[in-house]
């Protein structure tokens, strides 16, 4: 009996060693067992540094050029001019491929327009407002086309990757372009020239970025990140307007009148009026320095020595 009992013995040892390799095999094989990844203890590679960059410009750039610089478009067409300005929605999804969590619900281009969400926090459902703005199921990209004729972002320094411990981190600035159009009666023009008052506004970029299997699985922002230039990942509100008011605004003048198409106002959204006088709004006035311009029914000449 004792042989038997040492060959059972054995046999189980054996087993018992199989299933801890098993289960050990389980552990660290993530690619195919679909367990949890483990966390990276290894500084990054250069091929991964490159693809923290890569995914970074096509997270914060999208619709119009926003490195135009006034200068060049003043005394120009006003079609032509309000053509170089005009924002597009995002087009491509910087997260397709990647491993990054789900997005929250308000998120994104695709997501409830934040006028509709914004009316039915106020309790206003059934009301203009909230019949306009939800009804026939805008997305945020289609509303911030209705509501402004030009914005998009561009990289004006970076992006900068390196690599931050186990981690990537992607620094540099990010330029904001946003023009919300003519839907104010007191628009500076004087004969055949108009006003037009873009804003421009440099953001700082300061992100680490975590890569696990050549794919992006997290983001930390260091500096701060409205939706505007992180438009897939950021929660769209209706604050764009007023943050813009009397930041960076360049007067320029531009020749004949401008066609804002069929722009409209949500009710909600701050819309920076064009100006009617050169110091107002805290707009840099300097490229009118040539055009003479009066107000008060010609009785005060803005431009000394060209009145």
């Amino acid at each position: 009996m004792r042989p038997r009992s040492r060959t059972l013995i054995a046999v189980a040892t054996l087993a018992g060693i199989i299933l801890t390799a098993g289960c050990a095999r389980q552990k660290t094989d993530t690619g195919k067992t679909g367990t949890k990844p483990q966390a990276m203890t290894a500084t990054p590679d250069a091929k991964t540094v490159e693809h923290a960059a890569a995914f970074e410009r096509r997270l914060r750039e999208w619709g119009a050029d926003s490195t135009i610089r006034a200068d060049t478009l003043a005394r120009k067409d006003a079609g032509s001019v309000l053509a170089s300005l005009h924002g597009t929605p995002p087009a491509d999804d910087p997260t397709t491929g990647e491993n990054l969590p789900a997005r929250q619900a308000d998120a994104g281009p695709h997501a409830a327009n934040p006028a509709c969400r914004a009316y039915r926090r106020l309790d206003q459902v059934g009301d203009t407002g909230e019949r306009a703005w939800c009804a026939d199921g805008l997305d945020a990209a289609a509303w911030l086309a209705r509501i402004a004729w030009g914005y998009g972002s561009r990289w004006t320094d970076g992006p900068h990757s390196a690599a931050d411990g186990t981690g990537v981190r992607v620094t540099g600035t990010v330029r904001f372009m946003y023009l919300a159009g003519n839907q104010n009666p007191n628009t500076l023009h004087v004969d055949d020239w108009w006003g037009i008052t873009p804003t421009w506004i440099d953001y700082p970029v300061d992100d680490r970025l975590t890569v696990r299997d050549g794919r992006i699985t997290g983001i930390r922002h260091r500096q701060a990140d409205p939706w505007w230039i992180d438009p897939w990942l950021g929660v769209w509100d209706t604050d764009i307007g007023d943050r813009m008011n009397g930041r960076g605004r360049v007067g320029i003048p531009v020749k004949g009148e401008p066609d804002w198409g069929t722009l409209t106002g949500d009710g909600l959204t701050v819309i920076p009026p064009e100006t009617r006088f050169m110091a107002d709004e805290n707009v840099d006035m300097s490229l009118w320095g040539s055009i003479p311009v009066r107000v008060g029914d010609g009785q005060s000449c803005q431009n000394p020595g060209y009145c």
